[in-house]
């Protein structure tokens, strides 16, 4: 008889309450409250974050996440990461929407050799990511790794 895996499922809630103008406070138990609002190009405010930034946030978070967790179970020793996240917001079929977010991760890694097993890595990242896998938008990843010893960018891939 076969084993079948049993998956979770898991609920995650927040609350927002309009504040003023474009702006709100998102709050979520256990969490710091945030105040959030429109974009300026949508009339909004540049000091508060908005939904478009929450979700290349999330995006680029998720990956992070998900690529720490992949090493790890792969014995992968990571020395840092650190990355950036550009999103697209374009109007396309008939309305704005995030068409394309490109992410570029730099990770610092023990040995050169340690280069092959992370590509591999960051490409099961890129297939396992929650948020990934939940958006329509084009995600690019352009992973750069370099060694923990390298003084120089020439030592990057």
């Amino acid at each position: 008889m076969e084993n079948k895996t049993t998956y979770r499922t898991f609920q995650f809630e927040n609350t927002i309450v309009w504040r003023s103008s474009r702006r709100g406070l998102l709050s979520a138990l256990q969490h710091p409250d945030m105040e959030v609002g429109s974009p300026p190009a949508f009339k909004g405010d540049p000091d508060v974050w908005c939904p478009e930034d929450l979700l290349i946030g999330a995006l680029n978070t998720c990956l992070m996440l998900t690529f720490l967790s992949v090493s790890h179970r792969r014995g992968l020793q990571v020395g840092a990461y650190e990355s950036s996240a550009q999103g697209t917001l374009e109007h396309s079929d008939g309305k704005y929407r995030v068409t394309r977010v490109k992410v570029r991760p730099v990770v610092l890694l023990n040995t050169k050799v340690d280069f092959v097993a992370a590509r591999e890595a960051m490409q099961e990242t890129i297939e396992s990511c929650i948020i990934t896998n939940s958006i329509r938008a084009t995600v690019e990843l352009d992973p750069q790794f370099r060694e923990a010893t390298a003084t120089s960018d020439s030592d990057a891939e």
